[in-house]
């Protein structure tokens, strides 16, 4: 689950790198239209022409001028915005829980068991929660208690992959107390599910005391 986590968070990194861009263009475009509307009011006062209303498309019928407004219409950039939104809490969840189960329950006790730890293993869990932090550091997104649906439905979407793959393919599992085979297999199901809650949690309070830190240091100039 570790390389699935670390996938989804470069996704979510990708995303906020696009409408970031996205963001720049409108500003840019809407800068834009802001001076050429300052042309055409000059050029009206002139009475050269009729100019577009806010840069927008306009028709001339019976003499007055009808505008469209494009505000009217959905904004592709609504549902990047809600796709950016829920890949951070989906992520928020994903990291703290891979994190926990590498550094407490499978490096300190399935070393004796020659379990595969390879550098580029231990670094990606170390790696994905320095960059989430840092990510919830900068912006302002919040963590709704609901929104732990998409957590539980990430993981259900990972889980039942493995199964597939493992149906089809003999491999070894990526994690062991996810073996079927195993005696105590639907415990460690239950408890790894339980997990969920206090590993969605824990990135909640981080986020709430950030915000009362925000708060507390920069009164004046910091809004949540």
């Amino acid at each position: 689950m570790s390389l699935w986590t670390f996938t989804l968070l470069t996704i979510y990194f990708a995303c906020g790198s696009v409408i970031s861009i996205y963001g720049v263009f409108i500003c840019n475009r809407k800068r834009t239209e802001g001076l050429n509307e300052h042309l055409n009011e000059n050029d009206m006062e002139e009475g050269q022409h009729v100019p577009l209303l806010s840069g927008k498309p306009s028709n001339l019928i019976g003499g007055n001028i009808v505008s469209y407004s494009k505000e009217q219409r959905f904004s592709p950039a609504d549902i990047w915005s809600y796709i950016f939104e829920v890949l951070f809490q989906i992520n928020a969840g994903a990291v703290v829980l891979t994190d926990c189960t590498y550094w407490f329950v499978i490096f300190p006790f399935l070393t004796i068991k020659d379990y595969n730890f390879s550098f580029m293993t231990t670094n990606m869990h170390t790696l994905n929660l320095a960059l989430l932090l840092g990510e919830t550091a900068l912006n302002s997104l919040t963590l709704p208690r609901f929104r732990i649906s998409f957590f539980f439905l990430w993981t259900g979407i990972y889980v039942i992959f493995q199964w597939i793959i493992h149906a089809v393919v003999s491999i070894g599992w990526p994690y062991p107390f996810l073996d079927l085979s195993a005696p105590y297999a639907p415990l460690w199901y239950v408890l790894m599910g339980l997990i969920h809650i206090p590993s969605y949690g824990v990135f909640m309070l981080i986020i709430k005391l950030k915000h009362e830190l925000m708060m507390k240091w920069f009164p004046q100039s910091y809004q949540w």
